[in-house]
């Protein structure tokens, strides 16, 4: 088969601007200061380190008054889950038992983990509340913004608190930046946790720390840390996990306001210890500028 020339010499054409682009794109992105992929950053401390008991927080113990131990998850649900970085925990206190669930996840493509909204739906619970974002007060004594270093993305001072280290250091723990006015935004849904049974309810809440922000949903934590000009990323998804039961006369948000009681009592306690396990972002953005400026 033969071609016109006119035809020949576009073709040609479209060869060399597609071999342009192939030589040129990676050179341009990178004086942009671009990042597809983004390079990971390792906890500061395994997970498993976040104390017991939190407060008044203990581990929860079974029937037979034997305490509870973390989750261990097996090959498939690590994979589900998509991470082999978590903490699986039920603590107890007067408030009742709570489960809390981490799991840290960095240097991955843009993709987010699973929440119980489809978790649960799957397992095939009955959703009796859609997935509603609601304010939990979290408030940490102490706290305190004077001298602290700015969240390059948001131009805004990281709380701190100050603890010691195991050789009495003071250290500062940089807490997420997105709290506002002591305002934690958390993602809840609730399921009936008993087929048939529909005063029995499971309530779910969660939100995402990432690259040292907050982040109520899955929707936020991917503008957050897949920002074209992050180098290094890292997300975090913090859920708490609570059972229990409508009695008659009671509205049908009571076990959910129950929950976000829960929420706000042990939520300042596990903070701060999950922050000490998380990369400290104020220093990773430190050793971005100076590798920029290198």
């Amino acid at each position: 088969m033969r071609f016109h020339r006119s035809v020949l010499a576009a073709f040609v054409a479209l060869l060399v601007v597609f071999g342009v682009g192939v030589a040129t794109i990676p050179i341009v992105i990178a004086r942009l200061e671009i990042h597809l992929r983004k390079e990971a950053v390792p906890l500061a401390a395994d997970l498993s380190t976040v104390p017991v008991p939190l407060g008044p927080w203990t581990r929860a113990r079974d029937a037979k008054g034997t305490p509870i131990k973390d989750g261990v998850f097996g090959a498939e649900m690590i994979e589900s889950l998509g991470t082999d970085k978590y903490l699986d925990r039920r603590y107890e206190s007067d408030g009742g038992q709570v489960v809390v669930h981490v799991a840290y996840y960095t240097g991955m493509i843009d993709d987010v983990p699973h929440v119980p909204e489809r978790c649960w739906d799957a397992a095939g619970l009955s959703q009796s509340m859609v997935a509603t974002i609601f304010d939990v007060t979290v408030e940490h004594p102490g706290a305190t913004t004077d001298g602290s270093p700015v969240n390059v993305a948001t131009g805004r001072p990281y709380p701190r608190l100050e603890s010691t280290d195991a050789v009495g250091n003071v250290v500062p723990i940089h807490l997420p930046v997105g709290e506002v006015d002591g305002v934690v935004r958390m993602t809840v849904t609730e399921f009936q946790n008993v087929p048939g049974d529909p005063s029995s309810r499971q309530v779910g809440g969660y939100f995402f720390i990432a690259n040292g922000r907050i982040a109520p949903s899955a929707r936020d934590v991917r503008l957050m840390a897949f920002d074209p000009g992050e180098k290094y990323a890292y997300y975090c998804k913090v859920q708490l996990s609570y059972s229990g039961r409508l009695t008659t006369g009671e509205p049908d948000d009571a076990v959910v306001r129950r929950f976000l009681e829960v929420a706000e009592d042990i939520l300042p306690r596990l903070i701060p210890e999950v922050m000490k396990c998380l990369p400290d972002w104020p220093t990773v953005e430190e050793r971005t500028r100076l590798e920029r400026s290198a």
